[in-house]
């Protein structure tokens, strides 16, 4: 049996997520140790990885974009959103929160209690288009990274990032600026 051009990836490997994917575009390559639950709201586009040992939950929906990396050991989870506009990156161990448990409103902090006795906080992280977020950042919710902004390693993202800027820090601050890309024409 020939395996459709659309479920093989560029090392011409079958793909079993592309069957369930919302989208799956040309040339992705999903290794097979990445962990992958609700395929079915993640839309990815062409020429995209996601390397071995990553875990991705796709909560309301993960929109990856063309030419975007995911390292191993990255998380994306919390039941939220994700856009990854193109050529953006995640480092190696890159923590991505589309939702968390929050100590505001006196209730208590365990995913093992049912909603209801929580506090929870989802909401949707952008990443734009050549952004790269260094090894081991951690992104909490409703955070924007800017077009081209650089997010140093080890680094705790709590607020939006301003587009062309260098990062670091716990909690992240702009040390500074990154010239932008130049397209060919």
């Amino acid at each position: 049996m020939e395996i459709p051009k659309e479920l093989t990836t560029q090392n011409n490997m079958f793909s079993h997520y592309a069957v369930a994917f919302g989208k799956y575009g040309d040339n992705v390559t999903i290794y097979p140790t990445a962990k992958i639950i609700k395929p079915e709201v993640i839309k990815i586009s062409d020429n995209s990885v996601i390397d071995d040992f990553t875990f991705i939950y796709g909560g309301k929906g993960i929109t990856i974009g063309r030419n975007v990396h995911i390292a191993s050991f990255v998380s994306i989870t919390g039941g939220g959103e994700l856009v990854m506009e193109d050529y953006s990156v995640l480092a190696c161990g890159a923590r991505i929160l589309t939702g968390t448990d929050t100590y505001h409103g006196g209730k208590r902090m365990n995913s093992t209690l049912p909603l209801t006795q929580r506090n929870v906080v989802r909401g949707k992280v952008y990443i734009g288009k050549d952004a790269f977020v260094g090894t081991n950042v951690v992104v909490h919710p409703n955070v924007t990274i800017g077009e081209g902004a650089i997010i140093g390693s080890n680094s705790l993202v709590l607020k939006d990032i301003d587009p062309w800027t260098i990062n670091v820090g716990s909690p992240c601050k702009r040390i500074g600026q990154r010239p932008k890309i130049q397209e060919k024409i």
